[in-house]
């Protein structure tokens, strides 16, 4: 596992003098996934509902977000399909709790839950709420990974407009370092 202070060959030394010279770029790279990201997930999920979106995505995280902590290994907790392998199990989240991580009202919260129920994506179960992993299966699973792709199309602009602005200040391209990619 890679040390947090240490920096791979794709950041600049100087990240901050060299992102603050490519802040347009990089910016604009990175809000353009996230807006197409965020049209793209409330068409396919809610409908244009994005309280929805937000309280259905808060879940899918915090639901496994026991099972993955930092350095976590695909292959001790994934099977062959990536899918969560024998007792590791979902942790239902209490409405509370979505309202405190999402700052959206408590009745909107439990309404949209509700309505997210009626359509198949969240379930109750004792006193929280669980995503329904079976409905991931197999559009979800095509929408996550047309999602990585252009997640790494967006990582890969980013860092080249970066890389551009390290060029920019030091007037030569960093060593070991190309502009086609990672």
């Amino acid at each position: 596992m890679d040390s947090p202070n240490r920096n791979p060959a794709s950041v600049p030394v100087d990240f901050d003098a060299a992102f603050d010279r490519s802040f347009a770029m990089a910016s604009f790279a990175m809000n353009r996934f996230i807006v197409d990201h965020m049209l793209r997930v409330g068409r396919h999920l809610t409908h244009d509902d994005y309280e929805s979106m937000v309280i259905w995505g808060v879940l899918a995280h915090q639901n496994i977000a026991h099972l993955l902590p930092p350095g976590s290994v695909p292959s001790e907790l994934l099977n062959d399909r990536g899918r969560l392998d024998g007792d590791k199990t979902l942790r239902p989240l209490r409405l509370r709790d979505v309202v405190q991580i999402t700052r959206i009202p408590r009745e909107t919260v439990r309404r949209k839950l509700e309505q997210l129920a009626q359509d198949g994506w969240v379930e109750r179960q004792g006193d929280g709420w669980l995503i329904c992993p079976n409905r991931a299966e197999p559009d979800l699973r095509e929408f996550a990974r047309e999602s990585m792709r252009r997640f790494l199309a967006a990582a890969d602009e980013a860092q080249r407009a970066i890389r551009g602005g390290a060029e920019a200040l030091t007037g030569q391209r960093p060593k070991g370092q190309d502009t086609a990619g990672l």
